[in-house]
């Protein structure tokens, strides 16, 4: 390779990697990766390209209080993906190695400050989307909202919300189609 391309290409990593320094996101991290039928056909690092087919695992759970009222948590403003929208009470990519009912307790452990377990019992859904197939789970406990420990490079905040006002904000200020799930957790109950 001659001394034009390694320099280009040297140039373009240095430049990948300052911009990843601006985001509280871990690039470094291994992803299991998975066709469309949960087959594991290799392992990359957050930061590669997924192609068309592969997909990697994300977990996302919705936690209610005893007065049906759930939380829900605002992103912070240093996430690469989706920064100060409202999405689950916590969530987050499933890592090489953990099941997706170890990554969701590893998930509201490190964001909410909760030693929970997530089991079979508190699935829900599993959608596939663009590169990423998402497992959702609700719990249902008795929660001192002023007791959790938040991650702040993660969560900006969190409140509870009735699930009207919860799937209302989630519609206009939050990520995606996660009021759509929580919609469906909401017809569930009824």
């Amino acid at each position: 390779m001659g001394f034009c391309k390694i320099w280009c290409f040297t140039s373009k990593l240095v430049k990948k990697l300052m911009n990843e320094a601006k985001y509280s996101d871990n690039f470094n991290e291994f992803w299991d990766i998975y066709n469309a039928q949960l087959k594991k056909i290799g392992v990359k690092k957050r930061r590669d390209t997924l192609t068309k087919g592969e997909f990697h695992l994300v977990v996302g759970v919705f936690i209610f209080d005893d007065n049906n009222c759930v939380l829900l948590q605002k992103r912070t403003l240093s996430k690469l993906n989706n920064p100060g929208k409202w999405q689950e009470s916590a969530g987050g990519s499933v890592l090489s190695g953990e099941s997706i009912y170890m990554a969701a307790s590893r998930e509201v452990c490190e964001e909410l400050g909760i030693n929970l377990r997530i089991e079979d019992d508190n699935f829900f859904f599993k959608e596939i989307r663009e590169s990423w197939i998402t497992f959702w789970f609700v719990v249902t406990m008795q929660l001192d909202i002023n007791k959790l420990i938040i991650q702040k490079t993660e969560v900006d905040k969190v409140e509870f919300f009735e699930i009207t006002k919860a799937i209302e904000l989630l519609k206009n200020k939050g990520i995606d189609n996660t009021w759509e799930r929580l919609k469906l957790i909401s017809q569930m109950d009824n």
